[in-house]
């Protein structure tokens, strides 16, 4: 998984018959025509791009806050204590977070999720708390950011994370997420997603007989 390295609107992606991968290296299931079968007129308001880019932010979102959280946790708490809650935040948010998606906030995840802000965050904290003499917050900081970015923690949490999410979900958690923010578009516009529940099927149909495209393509 990849991250901007400032905001964007957009997300450029290629369409195969597997389904849309983005350059973020998220593969959605579905194609852009099962999409647009009931979708065309919410994109004729938001193109798909703005969609998948907010869908994107919003699966990074567990990464994103628990990094944020992390970091600022640092400054006020003791460090074993920001860990624990962290430890706690990150499974149960990920687990979560496909059922909690909101259009209202996707601009400020959009702002937390890049790369340079996190970066000036991270620069910023540690500078503060080295400066204090802090060494043990600052390496709990340090390791804890690496184990989220190289996705140790996604790692040592996914068998969990796997068996809620089947548990919770029809589709594929890039899929219901990227669907959520399309029905959210339809509301605010007022756009009616005529066989709103065929389609779906067709989606979850089309989930099932393809495979996951190997390795990760260039955009």
């Amino acid at each position: 998984m990849a991250w901007p390295l400032w905001p964007k609107n957009t997300v450029i992606y290629r369409d195969t018959p597997q389904g849309i991968l983005t350059e973020s290296g998220v593969w959605y299931r579905t194609t852009v025509a099962l999409l647009t079968e009931y979708a065309a007129e919410v994109f004729e308001r938001e193109p798909i791009e703005v969609h998948l880019a907010r869908a994107d932010t919003w699966i990074r979102s567990p990464h994103t806050l628990s990094a944020w959280l992390l970091a600022m946790g640092l400054i006020y708490y003791a460090p074993l204590q920001v860990a624990v809650v962290v430890l706690i935040f990150f499974p149960v948010w990920q687990i979560l977070a496909p059922a909690l998606v909101n259009r209202g906030i996707s601009p400020l995840m959009r702002v937390l999720d890049a790369v340079l802000m996190q970066a000036i965050l991270y620069a910023a904290t540690m500078s503060i708390l080295a400066t204090t003499g802090q060494y043990q917050a600052v390496a709990v900081g340090l390791i804890g950011f690496v184990c989220l970015r190289w996705g140790v923690l996604s790692f040592l949490t996914r068998p969990l994370i796997i068996r809620c999410w089947k548990a919770m979900y029809q589709l594929p958690v890039p899929d219901h997420i990227l669907r959520a923010f399309i029905v959210r578009s339809a509301l605010r516009y007022g756009v009616n997603l005529a066989n709103f529940a065929d389609i779906e099927q067709k989606i979850v149909q089309h989930v099932f007989k393809k495979k996951a495209p190997r390795g990760r393509k260039k955009i």
